[in-house]
């Protein structure tokens, strides 16, 4: 055991000397989600200032077929409108965001570009204004009638929703949180697995290591658990990146939080870390084996990029969810993680799929240290450039 922790020491001695991998674990993971954020608040909140200013210019074929709706499209002072010779050819060029025409006192037609943001935002302020006409004939032609005004809505529904404002927050920080966190232990891994297996048959020193009386069972062991240490540190980097992202303000929480409280305590970060460490040392393992297997850090981290895609892709499906996990899902990697801390962040974890997904990633962990150590033991592999 003393000369697996005499490898696992030199291995982080290395990485702290290597400022490269003190930014790609530490620096990088903690401001890169305050920035992302920041510009994407800034760039959410210009596109809903440029949105306001905005007039659209359409055309309004027929306006005299129903009146008083014109005078409604006016007042909104949100259209310009305009005549053209060929309305539908001059909307396809751009040049108009929408076409209205009235074919007669029951029907509308609106010709909008479904590829173009303005022509939908146009589409959207219109349909507002036509509902608004309509309601207004409705309650017209009710008065003439002499009709109660509930014929129309003999009912009313009321929607309420039971779900406390904190759990709503950590519904939405549960489809942010998983699919970060995930996606920035991987690539911490990917570089430090990459420089201390590949990167040192680069620099001919991986020798030196395998002539002493270490065995290669324990030059495995301590390089995992270097990978699996600083894998940790940008993981932990990382949420604290973007839980003080979430306290501080930033433009893009900010009109989240008018709505929804969003905070994560601490028992929670506590809990989200603990269910990432068998996925964490399983991504150490992987990465310590491919790159063990590969001739150079760059084959190394190509092998491992295709990787990244496969993790991206699993954390993503937690986003996309759309219904409860049954029980096999939690013997899926990335999957099971990424769902089990949105369970937590919404406080619904349940047993027994938290027994099933550590037990199934300590398993999967297991299979890709063997791997590696496997690796280790064959020098055809280990020695090849």
């Amino acid at each position: 055991m003393d000369k697996v922790i005499l490898i696992f020491r030199k291995e982080i001695l290395d990485a702290v000397r290597d400022s490269r991998t003190f930014y790609i674990c530490v620096i990088t993971p903690f401001l890169l989600y305050p920035v992302l954020f920041l510009l994407m608040g800034y760039f959410i909140e210009s596109e809903k200032a440029k949105e306001a200013k905005l007039i659209y210019k359409i055309e309004i074929i027929n306006h005299s077929t129903l009146p008083g709706l014109l005078d409604r499209i006016k007042a909104t002072k949100k259209f310009e409108i305009i005549k053209t010779m060929n309305p539908v050819g001059v909307l396809k060029k751009r040049k108009l965001k929408v076409v209205l025409e009235v074919e007669d006192k029951n029907k509308i037609t609106i010709f909008y570009d479904g590829a173009n943001k303005e022509s939908q935002n146009a589409l959207r302020r219109l349909d507002k204004i036509i509902s608004e006409y309509q309601d207004s004939i409705i309650k017209k032609r009710i008065l003439e009638a002499a009709l109660p005004a509930d014929i129309i809505k003999p009912i009313t529904v009321n929607k309420e929703n039971i779900a406390p404002a904190e759990r709503m927050g950590g519904f939405f920080l549960g489809i942010l949180i998983p699919y970060i966190l995930i996606i920035v232990a991987f690539s911490g891994a990917l570089h430090v697995a990459s420089d201390i297996t590949a990167g040192e048959k680069e620099r001919k020193t991986i020798e030196t290591i395998l002539v002493t009386d270490v065995k290669r069972s324990e030059i495995v062991l301590g390089k995992c658990c270097a990978v699996f240490i600083l894998t940790l540190l940008a993981t932990i980097s990382g949420l604290l990146g973007l839980l003080i992202t979430i306290q501080s303000g930033f433009l893009f929480f900010a009109q989240i939080d008018q709505k929804l409280p969003l905070s994560v305590p601490w028992l929670s970060c506590f809990l989200i870390l603990i269910v990432i460490l068998p996925l964490l040392w399983l991504f150490s393992s992987l990465l310590v084996a491919i790159g063990s297997a590969s001739k150079s850090v760059k084959q190394a981290t190509n092998y491992g990029s295709y990787c990244l895609i496969g993790v991206i892709i699993l954390a993503m499906f937690s986003v996309m969810r759309i219904t409860s996990p049954n029980n096999s899902t939690f013997l899926i990697p990335v999957l099971n993680t990424a769902i089990l801390q949105q369970q937590i962040l919404i406080g619904e974890v349940n047993e027994f799929n938290l027994f099933v997904a550590i037990v199934s990633n300590i398993f999967y962990a297991t299979v890709a240290y063997l791997v590696a150590r496997n690796n280790f033991e064959k020098e055809e592999i280990l020695l090849r450039s």
